[in-house]
């Protein structure tokens, strides 16, 4: 058998070379993203503000306003899932807890989802 020909595991145990593979590959993108560079969360804040026209003081705001919270929720997704930034880093800066980064994160790839034109 050819050394390219070989799988990734026994199939025995984990399954089928696809889905050995998919893992690692999962796994690469969580590695590169925890130890890529990271985009300040700061600088962050300036990019969500001006795209949503709003000021980044009303982001770290403690607002309920709904324009104001879609801005949070999209800055703890990029911050978070984007850029890897933890949670808790992110919670200082907002002034929230950290469980509610990762509530906030959820809403906003929606958020981001739903906006007209990509950030």
């Amino acid at each position: 058998m050819k050394k390219e020909d070989r799988e990734k595991s026994d199939q025995r145990i984990l399954g089928s070379g696809g889905f050995v593979g998919a893992v690692l590959q999962k796994s690469e993108r969580l590695l590169e993203k925890k130890y890529k560079p990271k985009r300040p969360i700061k600088e962050l804040i300036e990019v969500v503000a001006e795209r949503l026209d709003l000021s980044p003081e009303l982001i770290c705001s403690g607002s309920r306003k709904r324009l104001i919270s879609d801005a949070r929720a999209l800055l703890a997704y990029l911050a978070v899932e984007e850029t890897g930034h933890k949670a808790t880093d992110v919670a200082k800066i907002l002034g929230i807890k950290r469980v509610s980064v990762h509530h906030a994160a959820k809403k906003g790839k929606k958020v981001l989802e739903n906006l007209p034109s990509p950030l």
